[in-house]
């Protein structure tokens, strides 16, 4: 498989919308991979995993045919993980034509596709013809989506809805993408142990980068942590690459400053553009 990563911000952006702390400027005057939009990544050229406001942008920046993308998964409701208001330029009679793929599959909780059916009842006026198939995707029941297999779990986010880490295989790579989540709850190592799951990519959610994380973000402190459990259990090995994102730019450390910290810790850093064939 091949892992995109489009976006490898938090909500804010890096630089921040309206910010003009010391880590945004450092940020705009080195350029490159230092500037990262909101977090959004891509599976082989088929399956997308959320859906921010900045997938146009995505689109446009790593010349990108969404209309291929047939499976799309959504982590949570959260605005910077679901804009679904641009879902209404799927319209085949009026904004998109000539599709790749006719239809495309959505999965996610009950609370992104309350969202989904509140966004669609508030904008009447647009039209309705999208093809898009909306599914509710319950924690720890694996789904056939065409090649691959989804399994949503349990993520440590977002309060008053079950956020959803997602296990993605092909049947020879493993991806376990852990966006956006705090400590992983122990059902989740348990599920993973029980079905001798083990990983060739995981991407860890680093929203605190530098700073002591806590609640529903892990940092390089917690990713740590993750990262020897996962050793320690089985559910990664020596092989399985380890990948950060997901960066606050309260955490501190632009890319070019975090790189070397990760690399010294065994981590990859993400950037808007990675691309990683495992």
């Amino acid at each position: 498989m091949k892992l995109k990563f489009l976006g490898t911000a938090a909500a804010e952006g890096w630089p921040a919308v309206f910010c003009k702390c010391d880590h945004c400027e450092r940020a705009r005057k080195a350029g490159g991979r230092n500037i990262r939009s909101r977090s959004q990544a891509i599976v082989n050229n088929d399956l997308l995993i959320d859906f921010p406001s900045d997938t146009n942008y995505h689109m446009l920046a790593h010349n990108l045919d969404l209309s291929a993308v047939k499976y799309l998964l959504i982590t949570h409701s959260h605005l910077d993980h679901f804009a679904p208001i641009d879902l209404f330029f799927r319209s085949t009679s009026y904004y998109a034509h000539n599709l790749t793929e006719e239809k495309l599959y959505l999965y996610a909780n009950e609370a992104v596709l309350n969202r989904l059916e509140k966004t669609f009842a508030d904008y009447k006026e647009e039209p309705k013809d999208l093809n898009i198939f909306p599914h509710y995707l319950p924690p720890y029941s694996p789904v056939r989506l065409g090649n691959y297999t989804v399994t949503a779990l349990k993520a440590n986010h977002a309060p008053g809805e079950t956020a959803y880490i997602y296990l993605i295989t092909d049947g020879k790579s493993t991806l376990l993408y852990c966006h956006d989540t705090g400590r992983i709850d122990d059902e989740v190592y348990d599920y993973l142990t029980r079905n001798e799951i083990r990983a060739d990519l995981v991407s860890l959610d680093c929203t605190f980068v530098l700073l002591k994380s806590g609640g529903g973000h892990l940092g390089l402190d917690s990713c740590q942590i993750e990262r020897d459990r996962m050793l320690k259990t089985g559910i990664a090995d020596q092989n399985t690459k380890f990948i950060i994102n997901h960066f606050s730019h309260n955490g501190g450390a632009i890319h070019d400053e975090l790189v070397p910290i990760a690399k010294e810790m065994g981590f990859e850093t993400a950037y808007d553009g990675l691309e990683v064939e495992f």
